[in-house]
């Protein structure tokens, strides 16, 4: 069939138009006979890109057997060219198909391809967007998004992805799962409003591309015809995909387009055109261009100091951090110097204790071979040669005999017992003649609760010049010793501050 006459008018002409939409079409070229055209469309299209002898067409019928490779949907008619295919790539698989079952598999993929765009609309095509640029695929970042919608949190759905990213076909949109979301009534929407809070669905655009379609004349003029005639008359791929690789790679090589048209085919729209490409934004005056340059290097230095003020922050909080680490670091060194310090000074002490028994116990000895018995006591032996020693030294000897005594043992008594006596003592200070200061009374309450149960005490006061009567210590000296009173103060005060 001629294009011309096919285009011809009047009312001969729509019937025929009308019969030829149900026909399938190959090129009578002998270098094209692998190429079908299933409308008039791809017909014309194929004669505009090749030539005029091109537009020659024959009809083929629906049962007519070829080799279709059930993976990319290449076929051919010649098993030789079969054969070659196969060798450039062992992994086509190759069966041999009536033309109606290439119909079918059109039909299917193009079934299947509508079912998954319907369903990649109808989740927030914003917050899809962002889980995409951050690395994770279109279909899982949807299948996520669809699961946790009831949140409708970017936090949500890479929490589902994280907890599933094991589950078999997670990565998929099988048709189990497509047949659940249609049935759990997930309808054809999209997002009004893709800002991540509650918004509004209203019907999607509807997508009227089909299997046989041409892709968009914008494309078309896109894409780098000598390669087009090289991937599709000598290498069998179809035009459609060509011009899709071709255009998708930006006619970077001819290499690039054959990896992506590889890669791509299993896609369940590999046989549908592309979508019209949006037009041109209009070009910018040239004092639009200058508010916009300005504009943007506003930001750039907005987005530059925060950077800075981020850095400066975190600097400090490095040099925080690292000067909390010195001193901690110095404190450890100080706390184990002194530990070690404690441990030098016990092990000193232990080592002067073993020695001063030994030297005490080789006096012992001595003390027995020379008299023939015991040596008497140590104290015995001190408070008799003590009261030898001047008022002062005996003043010193038996404060300190109390604190060694009831320092540990009873604190607070004794603490009541020396200001008890830093008050008699301060009395007969500061009242020399009067006599009432004089006389301690052996039977007042208080003597008998601060003093009298405190072994030194008394021989304290003795000390001072209080000689025990029948019912009293009185004061055996005219006048008191005022500097010796002096004295009994600063050791009675210095052993308070001890405590």
């Amino acid at each position: 069939f001629e294009t011309n006459y096919l285009e011809g008018g009047g009312a001969g002409g729509t019937k025929l138009l009308k019969m030829v939409a149900t026909m399938i079409f190959k090129c009578s070229q002998d270098q094209c006979a692998r190429l079908l055209f299933f409308s008039m469309d791809e017909v014309q299209d194929h004669a505009q890109a090749f030539g005029v002898a091109h537009a020659n067409v024959e009809q083929v019928d629906p049962s007519t057997q070829l080799w279709v490779d059930v993976k990319s949907g290449r076929h051919t008619f010649r098993e030789q060219e079969k054969d070659k295919w196969m060798r450039n790539d062992p992994s086509a698989q190759f069966e041999l198909h009536p033309i109606s079952f290439l119909l079918e598999l059109r039909k299917k993929k193009s079934q299947e391809h509508h079912k998954q765009d319907k369903f990649l609309d109808s989740v927030n095509q914003k917050k899809l967007e962002m889980l995409t640029f951050r690395g994770n695929s279109r279909i899982l970042s949807a299948k996520a998004l669809h699961f946790t919608k009831g949140e409708g949190s970017l936090e949500a759905a890479e929490k589902w992805m994280e907890e599933h990213k094991g589950d078999t076909d997670v990565d998929k949109l099988t048709d189990e799962f497509l047949a659940s979301v249609e049935s759990s009534g997930s309808g054809d929407v999209v997002m009004a409003d893709a800002s991540g809070g509650d918004v509004e669905m209203v019907d999607a655009e509807p997508d009227d591309r089909k299997i046989g379609d041409p892709n968009p004349p914008e494309v078309k003029k896109m894409v780098h015809p000598e390669w087009l005639k090289e991937l599709t008359t000598e290498m069998g791929f179809p035009e459609l995909r060509a011009e899709k690789a071709l255009y998708c790679t930006e006619n970077a090589s001819l290499e690039a387009a054959i990896e992506w048209l590889t890669q791509h085919a299993e896609d369940a729209d590999i046989d549908l055109p592309l979508k019209k490409p949006a037009p041109p934004k209009p070009k910018m005056s040239k004092e639009e261009a200058q508010a916009k340059a300005a504009e943007l290097q506003k930001k750039i230095r907005e987005k530059k100091l925060q950077e800075e003020k981020l850095s400066e922050k975190e600097k400090e909080r490095q040099r925080v951090e690292s000067t909390k680490a010195m001193v901690e670091a110095s404190e450890r060194l100080k706390e184990e110097e002194r530990k070690r310090e404690i441990e030098r000074q016990r092990r000193e002490k232990e080592q002067a204790e073993k020695d001063r028994k030994e030297l005490k116990e080789k006096m012992r000895l001595d003390y027995i071979e020379r008299f023939g018995k015991e040596p008497p006591p140590e104290e015995e032996e001190h408070e008799k040669s003590i009261k030898e020693k001047s008022t002062k030294d005996q003043v010193a000897f038996y404060l300190g005999k109390l604190k060694k005594n009831y320092k540990d043992s009873n604190p607070e008594g004794l603490k009541t017992c020396l200001s008890t006596l830093k008050i008699y003592v301060k009395n007969l200070q500061d009242n020399p003649q009067d006599p009432k200061f004089k006389k301690l009374k052996l039977d007042n309450k208080a003597f008998q609760s601060r003093i009298a149960p405190f072994d030194g005490a008394i021989d304290f006061l003795d000390a001072m010049g209080f000689e025990k009567k029948e019912d009293c210590l009185e004061q055996r000296k005219s006048v008191p010793d005022g500097w010796l009173c002096g004295n009994a103060i600063k050791f009675i005060d210095l052993l308070l501050g001890q405590l």
